[in-house]
């Protein structure tokens, strides 16, 4: 077995850092108008990952919202820097979704799915050779 970890990552200004042990339990873009608020964009791309596969260290500071799930959604954030870093679901306590432009080589990402399509903006141009879902799939 290797001590080689999955992917490392980190903020902007480095105060914030994580390690991934394991691949992603999997992977998806969201155009909800949270997400491209959040991103300053027209998505947010992340990868879900096992709470148990990361490790983080520094301090964070967070936003929560009530999602259309009844369900809190909590974005972290640095809070020198304000990159955006990871977001977590009340929902699926047992997992973490990292912000996948944070991660140091993230080359081996892909959406397996696209959420929020209806919000999409034209300019923003997704796949949609993958399933994309006009709201959050059941």
């Amino acid at each position: 077995m290797s001590d080689k970890p999955f992917a490392t990552g980190h903020c902007l200004c480095g105060a914030v850092n994580f390690t991934i042990s394991a691949k992603p339990v999997g992977t998806g873009q969201c155009h909800c108008k949270d997400c491209q608020r959040a991103s300053g964009t027209g998505h947010m791309s992340i990868a879900r990952f096992r709470r148990s596969d990361v490790t983080l260290s520094g301090q964070t500071a967070s936003f929560a919202v009530t999602a259309d799930s009844g369900n809190i959604n909590t974005r972290h954030f640095c809070p020198k820097c304000g990159s955006r870093l990871f977001g977590e679901n009340s929902g699926h306590p047992e997992l973490i979704n990292i912000a996948v432009g944070c991660v140091d080589d993230n080359n081996w990402f892909a959406p397996g799915r696209v959420v929020y399509a209806k919000d999409r903006p034209s300019w923003d141009v997704t796949t949609t050779e993958v399933p994309n879902f006009d709201r959050m799939p059941p």
